[in-house]
């Protein structure tokens, strides 16, 4: 019989009225009753707690094994603070949940390891001690390692997020933005198109994104979790206003994603942060410096 936590004051009473009514018995006697009355463990599993299994979209960190991480800055920002607690949910290859929970305790990392949901796993609760967790980035990926474990778990990383495009087949994109999309980034065709603010536009046809640029963008966009659905608004009450349109190429898979900059919500904050990136990135390169300035009247 599995216990959960809302159920631990009532194993004791019930623990508690066995114990009272087996006073004059046997101590096994009482033992055996302990187990068959009350169906309540006498002793916790080495400090390990059940988890929620309700999955916050908003405040989880959620790992779609291969398939981005959503909420990254809410672990950054729970290792700048070091207090407090954050919880990350890992989906297996086979798509089950396992759920971690860190929480600053005593001056060290607590971890509650919860992998009852995972079919090919321990399907048990298990609570580790480390001293801390490091955020390291290498040149095409960033870890979150566990540092000073204790017991069996050993040292090694939490969290691996991968940004090589050099393992991608393909990486394409097209980003419209501005008012009415009138500018425009795109590989596909290698061409840039320029607004120039007095219903005209000038164009580069031979446009050619260098690769040091390309792994920048790439980086920036798998950060932003760009892979997964966003809620996303095309509304605004300005006018004129900028929009964004957003089409992503990986391999055989494609991505479409529309909003205006007055989207303040989550999404559209993260979304809009990069591609403001991938417009200075780009506006700053020797092709686009090529383009005449602007002519006409407030961008």
């Amino acid at each position: 019989m599995n216990v959960t936590p809302d159920s631990k004051l009532l194993c004791k009473l019930r623990i508690m009225v066995v114990l009272f009514r087996s006073l004059a018995r046997a101590a096994l006697p009482a033992l055996l009753l302990l187990v068959l009355a009350t169906g309540c463990s006498l002793f916790d599993r080495g400090g390990s707690s059940a988890i929620s299994h309700k999955i916050d979209e908003e405040k989880d960190v959620i790992s779609s094994n291969g398939n981005g991480v959503s909420n990254l800055d809410k672990l950054d920002s729970f290792m700048e603070r070091g207090s407090g607690s954050q919880r990350i949910v890992q989906y297996t290859i086979e798509g089950d949940p396992i759920f971690i929970e860190l929480r600053y305790k005593g001056g060290r990392l607590e971890l509650n390891y919860d992998t009852t949901e995972d079919a090919f796993g321990s399907r048990e609760v298990k609570t580790y001690s480390c001293s801390e967790l490091v955020r390291t980035e290498e040149k095409h990926q960033l870890r979150y390692s566990l540092k000073g474990c204790e017991g069996d778990m050993g040292d090694g990383d939490l969290l691996i997020v991968s940004f090589d495009l050099s393992s991608q087949d393909k990486f394409e994109f097209v980003l419209k933005y501005g008012v009415n999309h009138r500018n425009e980034i795109n590989t596909v065709n290698q061409s840039l198109v320029k607004d120039m603010l007095n219903g005209t536009a000038s164009e580069i046809s031979d446009f050619s994104l260098p690769q040091a640029d390309r792994q920048s963008i790439y980086r920036k966009l798998v950060l932003a979790n760009y892979f997964v659905e966003k809620q996303l608004s095309t509304s605004c009450n300005l006018k004129p206003y900028e929009s964004y349109d957003l089409t992503v190429m990986i391999n055989s898979a494609e991505r479409h994603y529309a909003w205006s900059e007055c989207d303040t919500g989550r999404d559209g904050k993260t979304m809009t942060e990069a591609a403001d990136y991938i417009i200075g990135l780009v506006e700053a390169g020797d092709s686009y410096l090529q383009l005449p300035a602007a002519t006409g009247g407030v961008k």
